[in-house]
């Protein structure tokens, strides 16, 4: 089963991509803000990382950027979800592997994230 973990401040957000996310037989780990995600098991790696941009402690811009400088997590692919900011915004300083515009269709989500998860 493929694993991603999911950083997103919205409570219903979070629980709806968690909910949507298991069904499709994912394992979701999810955290609320930056200082969560950092207290995570670092010797756990997922399949994904998807990271909304803007955290109550943080960014998901910051994350994506620490993500990519590990060679821990070296292949691991990230995607960058934001209501505010565009690709072209946050390429050069986080190159995600794919970004999520908010509000985003649920289906449209589930293929980017199939389409990088298993190609």
């Amino acid at each position: 089963m493929r694993k991603i973990f999911l950083v997103e401040d919205d409570d219903s957000i979070r629980e709806v991509l968690e909910i949507f996310l298991r069904s499709e037989n994912y394992t979701v780990h999810s955290f609320a803000n930056v200082s969560e995600f950092q207290k995570r098991k670092k010797d756990e790696i997922p399949d994904l990382y998807l990271f909304d941009v803007m955290l109550p402690d943080g960014s998901g811009i910051d994350l994506c950027k620490e993500i990519k400088n590990n060679n821990i997590n070296e292949g691991i692919p990230v995607i960058i979800m934001s209501a505010h900011a565009q690709l072209t915004q946050i390429k050069d300083a986080c190159e995600p592997d794919d970004f999520i515009a908010k509000p985003f269709d649920i289906d449209r989500l589930l293929q980017q994230i199939q389409k990088i998860v298993n190609p």
